[in-house]
């Protein structure tokens, strides 16, 4: 589905922020965004920081009211955590898609050089990121642009699909690009967005699919994590 406008990019909060705090805010909201549970030691991981650089940021965003945790270390944003943390999802999607398509740098390596541009752009670049990408609708990875696009109503999980029917890949969930190895693998396999594929059966149970004549076995989180449409 197609909407209008994006959100500001260039709202006073973000540029509050810290490079660290702006990126803890990106990561939490990207983990976040399947309404799945995401707790402190998930965050250090997904971050790469050792817990005593990393917890102090933690403290500052619990602070400004940007975040709440709980005494089991689940971490939840706040109504104004949850607005600045939209407005960054709109900077790195769209810093992905100009990263691929104009600078042309290899679809594994735009999530993770996105998100160290996220923090530091100024609003001049931003204004030609987002004139370069203007016809984008979603990031390379098949999430939708904040503002340009929504979810496919019709999309389900590739662990849903019904067998033996063809359906065609649209999107990856967000938090596979903090796993390398997984994008690896999606990568060497080609299994990237537009891509068609069958789910087959498996006598043990497992979600195996078809691509193009090669069979693929896949873990029940990467499953989950992908999101296809039947055709």
């Amino acid at each position: 589905m197609v909407t209008s406008s994006l959100p500001l990019l260039f709202a006073p909060g973000i540029m509050q922020l810290a490079e660290t705090e702006a990126r803890c805010l990106l990561v939490l909201a990207d983990l976040s965004e399947h309404n799945e549970a995401v707790f402190t030691t998930q965050l250090l991981r997904y971050l790469r920081g050792e817990p005593e650089q990393t917890l102090p940021i933690l403290q500052r965003l619990l602070t400004r009211q940007l975040i709440t945790a709980d005494r089991q270390g689940k971490l939840v944003l706040t109504a104004n955590g949850s607005a600045l943390a939209r407005q960054l999802v709109v900077r790195h999607r769209l810093l992905e898609r100009f990263l691929f398509d104009v600078l042309g740098v290899p679809w594994i390596f735009v999530h993770r050089e996105a998100i160290r541009l996220v923090p530091v752009v100024s609003s001049l670049f931003l204004e030609r990121v987002a004139e370069q990408t203007r016809h984008a609708l979603v990031c390379p990875h098949g999430n939708p642009i904040p503002g340009r696009s929504e979810l496919v109503p019709s999309e389900i999980p590739v662990s849903n699909a019904p067998l033996g029917q063809r359906c065609r890949l649209t999107r990856i969930a967000e938090w596979v690009g903090y796993e390398p190895h997984l994008l690896q693998r999606l990568w060497s396999h080609e299994l990237l967005p537009a891509r068609s594929l069958i789910r087959v059966l498996d006598p043990f149970q497992r979600c195996v699919i078809v691509v193009d004549q090669q069979v693929l076995v896949l873990g029940p989180r990467i499953a989950d994590a992908l999101f296809v449409v039947i055709e």
